[in-house]
């Protein structure tokens, strides 16, 4: 483990509160010419567009990022077998550390001074989760890749996603044995109910419930001790809403990692996305509201962090 990550994390959030996280991998690398493979596009940009990784990585350094999710998200077992790369599945793992290491070493910054977090997630092979294990095998396969993640490095973990609370709550119990903080991300979505919209966890073909109900559940199945609840992947103004709902349930620390843009073609290019004054206006919001860690998801781009960066810097200036 690093030294950052042998730090309290939670001393280092209290100090610099907020902390800064990174924004998109996966629609940045479209963005810079990495086609999108739907069967397992994680590993395909690993295998063969690693420099652009490392390039992505190095930008959101270098825009002032403290947090950042490497490159796991699409790379438990049960996704990449079902595409015949599960030979790979620990070698992919691991790189995606050791690319975010690089970054940081290129950039000259001290390793110490920022955080890689492991990204898992409830993503399944060709977005199929009629395909997915049994919940004690996707359990065994996320502690599996937890454990991959840690021993490379990662100072904390991302679950990311999460909608399917069976799933979710194993993904609670494979990371609680490695004792690093951990991010509980919830992605959120409007519902009409009659004559009323409200905020709801996304349901991603599955039945629907509500916010409320999901983050009730995982706060009582957590048994890790250091944890940050997140509302992450959500539109700005379902984030708002979702804030909310997740301020009246939970006092501990939150983070919020927006999306921005509609995906063209269920793909991971996006068009509409937010201006950089749109988000960093939105995010300043939120961190008036208490929010601990702020970043980015799906559109949001390093010239956004670079924005919000000078926006906190700003605020942090500003006389009163």
């Amino acid at each position: 483990m690093t030294e950052a990550g042998s730090k309290n994390f939670f001393e280092v959030l209290e100090q610099d509160d907020p902390l800064l996280m990174d924004g998109a991998l996966g629609t940045e690398l479209q963005c810079r010419g990495v086609p999108f493979e739907e069967t397992c596009w994680g590993a395909h940009a690993i295998n063969e567009h690693a420099d652009i990784i490392r390039s992505i990585h190095t930008d959101y350094i270098l825009a002032g990022a403290r947090i950042h999710i490497v490159n796991s998200f699409s790379l438990a077992r049960h996704v990449l077998e079902p595409v015949g790369l599960g030979d790979q599945f620990e070698t992919l793992n691991r790189r995606t550390v050791e690319l975010f290491n690089e970054a940081v070493e290129q950039t000259g910054i001290d390793r110490k001074q920022v955080f890689a977090a492991g990204s898992l997630s409830t993503f399944a092979a060709n977005s199929d989760r009629s395909i997915l294990p049994d919940i004690s095998v996707l359990e065994e396969n996320y502690r599996d890749q937890a454990r991959i993640l840690f021993e490379a490095g990662v100072d904390l973990f991302a679950l990311e996603m999460l909608f399917d609370t069976q799933v979710s709550v194993a993904m609670l119990r494979a990371v609680s044995e490695f004792n690093l903080p951990v991010i509980i991300g919830v992605t959120c979505e409007w519902q009409i109910m009659g004559d009323q919209k409200i905020v709801t966890a996304r349901s991603m073909g599955g039945e629907r419930d509500s916010l409320g109900n999901i983050l009730s559940l995982l706060i009582s199945e957590n048994k890790n001790p250091d944890v940050i609840f997140s509302i992450m992947h959500s539109d700005l103004d379902v984030t708002d809403a979702a804030l909310e709902v997740l301020r009246d349930v939970w006092d501990g620390p939150i983070a919020i990692y927006p999306n921005s843009g509609e995906f063209v073609n269920l793909q991971l290019q996006v068009e509409g996305v937010c201006s950089v004054d749109v988000f960093s206006q939105a995010s300043l919001r939120w961190v008036n509201q208490g929010v601990n860690i702020i970043g980015g998801c799906c559109g949001i781009s390093p010239a956004h962090i670079d924005g919000l960066n000078n926006a906190l810097l700003d605020k942090e200036s500003s006389p009163g």
